[in-house]
C-alpha cells in the first residue's frame, strides 16, 4: 500500500489557525474521500515546537465536538515542504514564505480557496468561533479541489 497523500495547512504560530483547519479539512476529507485517503498535519513557519494550542482554539474545536487539548506546534520545516502533496495557508506573507522554501512546483501552496484567514491569537473567544466558521465556510470548496486534482492524476494518459 502505498503513503496517503500528505496536506500540511500553515499558519503562523500553529497554535490558533492552523490546528483548526488541520482538524477541520481531515473531517471533511475522510467523510468525502474515505477514512486514511488523505493525511493532513499542521505546521508554523514561526512556531515554537511543542506549545499547545491556544484555548479559544481548544474551545472552538471543542464545541465541534474535537478533543484539541493533546495537540503541539510544529515548526514548518523543508521536510514538511518536501514531502507535502499541498500546502494550504492562512496569509499570503505564509504563501509567499513557503513557496520560498520549495525547490520546485510552488503552485502547491495556496490560500484556502483564495481567501485570508485573520489571526485570531489575542483575542475573545467569539473570533475564534468566527475563524472556525470562516475554515469551515472555505472548506467545501478546497474539498472539491482537492478531489478534482486526485482525479486528473489518477486518469490514464
Amino acid at each position: 500500500m502505498t503513503e496517503p497523500r500528505e496536506i500540511v495547512v500553515v499558519c503562523y504560530g500553529n497554535i490558533c489557525r492552523s490546528p483548526m483547519g488541520e482538524v477541520l479539512l481531515q473531517r471533511a476529507l475522510d467523510e468525502r474521500l474515505g477514512d486514511g485517503a488523505i493525511l493532513v498535519t499542521s505546521a508554523g513557519i514561526g512556531a515554537d515546537d511543542g506549545r499547545p494550542p491556544s484555548q479559544g482554539t481548544i474551545k472552538a474545536m471543542a464545541a465541534r465536538g474535537i478533543d484539541l487539548r493533546f495537540t503541539r506546534s510544529t515548526y514548518l520545516t523543508t521536510a514538511h515542504t518536501a514531502r507535502a502533496w499541498r500546502l494550504y495557508c492562512m496569509e499570503q506573507y505564509q504563501v509567499d514564505r513557503v513557496r520560498a522554501l520549495l525547490d520546485e512546483r510552488p503552485e502547491r501552496v495556496m490560500l484556502l480557496d483564495g481567501e485570508e484567514v485573520p489571526d485570531p491569537i489575542g483575542s475573545g473567544q467569539q473570533i475564534y468561533d468566527e475563524v472556525a466558521l470562516q475554515i469551515e465556510r472555505l472548506l467545501p470548496a478546497v474539498v472539491d479541489d482537492i478531489a478534482r486534482a486526485i482525479s486528473a492524476e489518477e486518469a490514464p494518459v
